[in-house]
């Protein structure tokens, strides 16, 4: 199975996500900030991250940026608001999926399926 990382500035979310992805039988680490997510990524190898876009201190496009200088981790990027355009340019940036919240738990459950099996 897979190891995830979830980051996310809510908790709930975080716990939430978590919890869905450990019942599928995947390893998950979460992350409340951004400089949180990239110590991890520096300090543990990941199979796929679900990051935030808006988060305080330090958004969702900084941190992909910084994660994806020490790591070629697959990166899907979530929020509750993303119109086309931004969803465009961070496809462009190189995530491997835009996922709106609330989340659409099969489209999740089948993307870390297909890293997953690209990982084999």
């Amino acid at each position: 199975m897979a190891k995830i990382l979830v980051v996310d500035d809510e908790k709930m979310i975080c716990e939430e996500f978590s919890a869905l992805l450990q019942e599928e039988g995947h390893e998950v680490d979460t992350a409340l900030r951004g400089a949180e997510a990239i110590q991890k990524v520096q300090q543990s190898r990941y199979d796929l991250i679900f990051l935030d876009v808006l988060m305080p201190r330090m958004e969702g496009r900084e941190v992909f940026e910084k994660i994806k200088t020490v790591s070629e981790v697959p990166i899907a990027i979530m929020s509750g608001y993303m119109p086309k355009s931004k969803e465009k340019e961070v496809l462009a940036l190189g995530a491997v999926a835009c996922l709106r919240k609330p989340l659409d738990i099969a489209r999740v459950k089948n993307l870390v399926n297909s890293i997953g099996k690209q990982q084999k």
